[in-house]
């Protein structure tokens, strides 16, 4: 059963060197080797975030290709300069990654282009947005996608990518200083589900499921709640269970 202990423990014992050498974030890490620009390193995790559902080992050298081979470690430019328009001119069978085909990526990009247009960095864009309404508003720039809505979803991948941004430690970035990790909203799947089943009357990774975890997660640490967040991806990160849902 999961307990707070047993999560501060695996925290507390994390391996983040490790951990990044074989999840997405490790990629927008390779990233940072290339670029310091706020705005390049928001696009280039927003778009890793976005593809981070199935298996790890296609995840992230998919998500590499994109943001060394497709935009040469520039996703700004990449975006806002429309570079986009040219891009995956050989993807076979115009597949960007699983159901994500080459017409709908360029569609959102697109839409990052419009919404980010007149802004120096997305933190700029969404000031001023609780972190609800924030996620909600990257869900919709990248709707189609379908990385789903707060009505029919938990809006996992768009909640990670905020934890990238807010959260002040490592395996996150803490980008965004203007918004504090305490009102961040845990990171939902079905297989956080099944993990945490016994401390959760939400049972479905539902938006409801979602902000039930996080008040559970601020009651257990009310400045940095999303740690406990990092210990559930710890715990679930052997051979068997590397699986990211919608």
């Amino acid at each position: 059963m999961i307990t707070k202990q047993l999560l501060d423990n695996l925290y507390n014992d994390f391996d983040v060197n490790a951990f990044k050498s074989i999840d997405p974030c490790g990629v927008v890490y390779q990233l940072l080797d290339h670029t310091t620009l706020q705005a390049d390193i928001e696009i280039g995790a927003l778009l890793t975030a976005m593809i981070s559902w199935g298996s790890r080992k296609v995840i992230v050298p998919t998500a590499l290709h994109m943001l060394r081979d497709e935009m040469r470690w520039h996703p700004h430019r990449f975006i806002m300069e429309g570079e986009f328009e040219e891009s995956y001119s050989n993807a076979k069978n115009q597949c960007v990654y699983r159901t994500l085909n080459v017409p709908t990526f360029k569609a959102i990009c697109r839409n990052l282009q419009a919404n980010l247009k007149g802004y120096s960095t997305m933190e700029e864009r969404l000031q001023g947005l609780t972190a609800q309404e924030a996620i909600s508003e990257i869900c919709t720039w990248l709707a189609p996608a379908k990385v789903g809505t707060m009505n029919q979803s938990a809006c996992k991948r768009v909640c990670m990518f905020m934890r990238w941004m807010v959260r002040q430690s490592a395996p996150d970035f803490g980008l965004w200083q203007s918004r504090s990790q305490a009102d961040l909203y845990a990171v939902m799947d079905t297989h956080v589900c099944s993990l945490t089943k016994d401390l959760m009357t939400n049972k479905r990774p539902t938006w409801k499921a979602c902000e039930e975890l996080t008040e559970l997660f601020k009651r257990w640490n009310a400045s940095d709640p999303l740690k406990y967040d990092v210990a559930l991806m710890v715990l679930a990160d052997h051979p068997d269970n590397q699986e990211s849902q919608n």
